[in-house]
């Protein structure tokens, strides 16, 4: 079902699975949430609220809280949350320890790109491991602050906790990360951007100091000079292994639409099975995430790549979406 509606309202797969899952539980275990809502009393980002921090209840629990908001709710988003917290720990004491220790196993680490070339790196875990992690982090910066830095408290705590992650002692970690870049950028003869594979464009300046470290490694990717895509990703390898790596570099992401999953992290999938005659060739293969891959298999799900760089996904109610791959680098212009 989610799958269908992301399809149809042009969502993520995880968003549409979210939404789903968020509107069947307001409408069946919080019917007075749902109907404030559609009176006008609260907002969605409040029913929301309720939702979230009322999920790991029962739902003879969940109700007692429900009452107990909504019948002076504030106005105010943060104090509507903080009041619903109350109210849980109010109605299910004894639950708190078993939600504390669920909780734990939520630990995880997130990365989301923001705009102008920033990006929000996330450790979410249990208060007690975590804060100590910032005190550190804050006593090393002002510690570096009173001894004159001119930098500010803000980037000195970023520049701390990156020395920490990303330090020169950490050389037993092997870390791949893909960057394209035009070779006339390297040379200097232009500033055309350069790519992080997948995630976002470099700055000319970037590349080449990029290429200018000891630690970096380079190889050779051609594309075709008319329409930019890869050609040939230069590595003496077997070839199926050369192979995958062409198809995750030209697609960049799962091709499932609106799946945001790097290629990085897909199963390189035959688009027409080997059981049905598919062959093991760049116009038969395409980077999907576990979850799609799965997904095609489902009844009514059918894909097709009717060029290498081309993957047409339709849906059991018939909703269809093209991805193609992307480029490296901009097509030459036409002669005149």
């Amino acid at each position: 079902m989610s799958e269908e509606i992301g399809q149809a309202l042009e969502w993520s797969p995880g968003h549409a699975s979210h939404q789903v899952t968020m509107a069947a539980a307001i409408a069946t275990r919080l019917p007075k949430t749902l109907a404030a809502l559609g009176r006008g009393d609260l907002d969605w980002a409040k029913a929301r609220a309720m939702y979230e921090v009322t999920r790991p209840l029962s739902d003879e629990h969940a109700t007692q809280v429900e009452a107990g908001v909504l019948v002076d709710a504030p106005c105010f988003y943060k104090s509507f949350r903080d009041k619903v917290n109350r109210w849980v720990k109010k109605v299910d004491p004894d639950g708190a320890e078993q939600r504390r220790l669920a909780r734990r196993k939520d630990r995880c680490v997130s990365f989301k790109l923001e705009d102008d070339g920033e990006a929000f790196l996330g450790i979410r875990g249990p208060v007690e491991q975590l804060y100590p992690a910032y005190v550190r982090i804050d006593q090393h910066a002002r510690r570096a602050k009173q001894q004159g830095d001119a930098r500010t408290l803000d980037q000195l705590r970023f520049d701390t906790a990156m020395d920490h992650l990303c330090g020169e002692n950490q050389s037993h970690i092997k870390t791949i990360v893909w960057v394209t870049v035009p070779h006339t950028t390297l040379m200097g003869i232009d500033d055309k951007l350069g790519e992080l594979f997948g995630v976002d464009s470099l700055p000319a300046q970037v590349c080449r100091e990029l290429a200018a470290d000891k630690n970096s490694t380079w190889r050779r990717i051609l594309s075709d000079p008319a329409s930019g895509m890869i050609t040939d990703v230069g590595r003496k390898r077997y070839p199926p292994a050369a192979m995958a790596e062409n198809v995750r570099l030209r697609f960049r992401r799962c091709t499932h639409p609106g799946c945001d999953r790097p290629a990085t992290r897909c199963q390189i999938d035959d688009t027409l099975r080997h059981a049905d005659r598919g062959r093991t060739c760049l116009c038969n293969l395409n980077p999907r995430c576990e979850r799609h891959n799965l997904c095609k298999e489902r009844p009514g799900w059918h894909v097709e790549q009717p060029e290498p760089d081309v993957v047409i996904t339709r849906s059991p109610l018939g909703h269809e979406a093209t991805v193609r791959a992307e480029p490296i680098a901009d097509p030459d212009p036409p002669p005149y």
